[in-house]
């Protein structure tokens, strides 16, 4: 995922962009949205229905996650009853055969299911809520039409190829091109694409490729998103991989070797694919963080059966300490990233905001969260953690991708820390131009002067509305951070100006402090709503949750500023990069041994390249 901001979406007001500025636009997230029964009630019957389908699978043994891991493939009955209930139709509009279910009830229901199993949570992702769902969003009515009832019924699945060898999912950087064809009736297109869930199965599939656009007179190339079928003369499937974990999901090397692709397959407009790529992977980040949090509940409750059923020294491993400040943690960072679904599932459902910042906070939190919680089963699970039949390994194994799916945490952190800078940037650049010239540019600096001391006077960093005084202190850290990663943000685009979009380390840092304020400012609306509705004696558990999270949360956001403060940061970079570049001159760790220096074998061939990569280890067994 490019670090480019989405065009389409500055215009919408974004509650993470104005953190940076150190405002808090709290009207963007309170009140906390209602539950999906109040908001859509009939919807909810609907949800009720598929996850009752999808435990009935269970029951009856047709989903076996133990079986389907061995194997490495959901089977076909499997597929057949997701589309007999409704799954694979799940954000198909209904006068295409769909269900056509919200953004919070699609993911409601894509938390189910990837609760029982990751793999199969990547089936309906990949099929409902990106190469779907960008048939959805920018298909024209003749597309629809062809495509949308088929993929509903499960007579073929969908993919989304944009990931290649070279580029990653950087939507912008992609070098799969496509040129017009001589007859002038389509596009040629040639590439390569890698790591394509449902890509050997699909039979309509969304992919990318670099186009030749004129603008001003020069011919640039810019990506555009197509509609790719396998029965196209010059498509082929590279095989399949193999992989660590979701090993029941597939995904297929694809190769399109002078693909012809007629132009009623363009899907939106020319040179607009990027559009395309972005809104799909912000419906594909919430998607993916629902099934985190969901993920992180079923842990955690098999981690507190375990701890109780598990003797030790005399007693549970529930009763120790060291276990109940793991399970309290778990509680509370999965009570934050749940609240973090639920702000982000009904913003998207009323598309006034821009979310993309949003969505790749969320992601980040909580892939990163159900990874540690599945690490942790592991921890406690002790030898049984790591072997089968017990399936936490399995767990484990499956968790890790998240952080890497819809864009790499790291890259989701640059894209987070980038665009929120760019208003700071954008002000101070035009500030500095409009001081040359104070007296003909009074009205832009009297402005600016005027908003940093309404700032200052609190009327911009401070929440305006009505909070319990249970949350209130909370509230009150959450205003003074505010203003710390102004202040920060500030101070870094000064001191580094254009050098600060190479300083990766400090736009990460900025990133985190900001994923911290919005946890903790989207957990305290959503107790506040919970307040507002039963009442605070009837929210104990929640309060707790509450509590803890801000805590915790307020600890790692303080230690990450002061890492910006003064010379520590620069200092410990400055240390890391004289390191690393140790480490780049000797390839890999130069000291000598503690013990004793002795030879080691020679490192085995290695290739980035797919084929030869498979060669290497073939002659080597």
């Amino acid at each position: 995922m490019s670090a480019s901001p989405s065009s389409a979406n500055t215009a919408k007001p974004s509650f993470l962009r104005d953190l940076f500025q150190g405002e808090i636009t709290d009207h963007l997230l309170f009140p906390y949205p209602a539950t999906l029964d109040a908001r859509r009630p009939d919807e909810t019957a609907t949800v009720h229905r598929l996850v009752a389908s999808l435990n009935a699978m269970v029951a009856s043994g047709l989903i076996d996650p133990r079986q389907m891991d061995e194997d490495e493939t959901v089977g076909e009955p499997v597929i057949r009853a997701f589309a007999e209930a409704g799954l694979l139709g799940l954000t198909t509009p209904t006068e295409y055969g769909g269900l056509g279910l919200s953004a919070s009830a699609y993911a409601r229901v894509f938390g189910a299911v990837a609760s029982i199993d990751a793999s199969l949570g990547v089936l309906i992702g990949v099929h409902c809520g990106l190469g779907g769902k960008a048939l959805v969003l920018f298909g024209n009515d003749a597309q629809k039409a062809r495509y949308l009832p088929a993929l509903a019924r499960g007579e073929m699945l969908a993919a989304y190829a944009l990931t290649e060898p070279e580029t990653g999912s950087d939507a912008q950087h992609i070098v799969t091109t496509a040129r017009r064809s001589d007859d002038n009736t389509g596009w040629v297109l040639n590439g390569r694409k890698h790591w394509i869930g449902n890509g050997q199965r699909a039979g309509m599939i969304a992919t990318f490729a670099q186009t030749p656009i004129v603008r001003d007179g020069t011919t640039i190339m810019r990506p555009t998103a197509f509609i790719v079928r396998p029965d196209m003369p010059g498509f082929r499937i590279d095989g399949t991989i193999r992989k660590l974990g979701i090993r029941a999901s597939t995904q297929a090397e694809l190769v399109f070797e002078e693909l012809f692709v007629p132009d009623d397959h363009v899907l939106g407009e020319v040179g607009k694919g990027f559009r395309v790529a972005v809104h799909a992977l912000n419906a594909g980040r919430l998607s993916l963080a629902a099934g985190c949090a969901s993920g992180c509940k079923r842990l955690l409750a098999e981690f507190t059966r375990y701890a109780e059923a598990r003797t030790q020294f005399g007693g549970p491993l529930a009763s120790f300490e060291i276990t109940q400040r793991k399970m309290a943690t778990i509680a509370a960072e999965t009570y934050a990233v749940d609240a973090m679904v639920g702000a982000l599932a009904a913003a998207l459902d009323a598309d006034e905001v821009d979310a993309s910042l949003e969505a790749a906070c969320a992601k980040v939190f909580a892939s990163e969260l159900v990874w540690r919680t599945a690490d942790e089963m592991v921890q406690l699970a002790g030898g049984r953690g790591f072997v089968k039949p017990w399936p936490y390994e399995r767990y484990l194994r499956d968790a890790r991708i998240n952080r890497i799916f819809e864009g790499a945490n790291e890259v989701l952190r640059l894209f987070v820390g980038l665009n929120g800078i760019q208003g700071t940037a954008e002000e101070l650049k035009e500030l500095s131009g409009a001081l040359k010239n104070p007296i003909q540019n009074w009205v832009l600096v009297s402005s600016y002067a005027a908003g940093r001391v309404a700032t200052a006077l609190g009327r911009k960093d401070r929440f305006a509305v009505s909070l319990d005084a249970a949350l209130r202190t909370h509230a009150d850290f959450v205003e003074q951070h505010v203003a710390e990663l102004a202040d920060a943000t500030q101070k870094m685009i000064v001191a580094h100006k254009k050098d600060i979009l190479h300083r990766q380390l400090v736009v990460e840092r900025l990133a985190n402090m900001a994923i911290e304020l919005y946890a903790r400012t989207v957990t305290i609306a959503r107790t506040q709503r919970l307040i507002d509705e039963r009442g605070a004696g009837a929210c104990a558990r929640e309060l707790a949750l509450t509590a803890l999270f801000c805590v915790e949360s307020g600890r790692r956001f303080r230690a990450t500023r002061l890492e910006l403060v003064g010379d520590a940061g620069a200092a410990i970079d400055d240390l890391r990069r004289d390191i690393a570049a140790r480490i780049r001159e000797e390839h890999g760790y130069g000291s000598s041994d503690a013990l004793l220096d002795v030879p080691s074998p020679p490192m085995p061939a290695w290739s980035l390249v797919k084929a030869e990569q498979e060669r290497a280890v073939t002659r080597r067994s």
